[in-house]
């Protein structure tokens, strides 16, 4: 195979790199392409981050205060700390609204939640315990006898 040319050498380490390296051997020159624009191909381009809006701490504490009264209002010997709650909720929520109001954000449905929910947790707690107290009061009047 004397007749087979030989391969250029690459150039030496630290050396100059050819700006164009030579064309192949059978294949036309390819044409010059502009450089790309924007993303390349499967790239996105960055999305800016959306602004979280400042949180409502009394609010949802108002709200969690307010849900959990409801709930435990129906409990007979429970619904004192239901009442305790309800008006935790109340206190929690109306200032949850206040700051809702003079700094914006989120947080102001959970605020009137905790409000709502605490005035009826408060109701049905001192009704029920209204109701309790007139039982055993009725039975201790009767001599302890449940029938008349």
């Amino acid at each position: 195979m004397p007749d087979a040319p030989e391969a250029p050498q690459p150039p030496a380490w630290g050396g100059a790199q050819p700006d164009n390296p030579p064309p192949s051997p059978g294949l036309p020159p390819q044409p010059g392409y502009p450089p790309p624009q924007g993303a390349p191909y499967g790239y996105y381009p960055q999305q800016p981050y959306a602004v979280a809006q400042p949180g409502n701490g009394l609010g949802v504490a108002g709200g969690v205060c307010g849900i959990v009264a409801v709930v435990l209002c129906w409990i007979p010997f429970v619904d004192y700390l239901s009442i305790v709650l309800g008006a935790l909720a109340i206190i929690f929520g109306a200032l949850g609204i206040r700051h809702s109001n003079a700094h914006g954000g989120g947080g102001k449905g959970m605020a009137i939640t905790g409000l709502v929910t605490g005035i009826v947790a408060l109701v049905i707690s001192i009704l029920f315990l209204a109701l309790i107290y007139t039982a055993v009061s009725s039975i201790n009047i009767n001599g302890g006898s449940l029938g008349g």
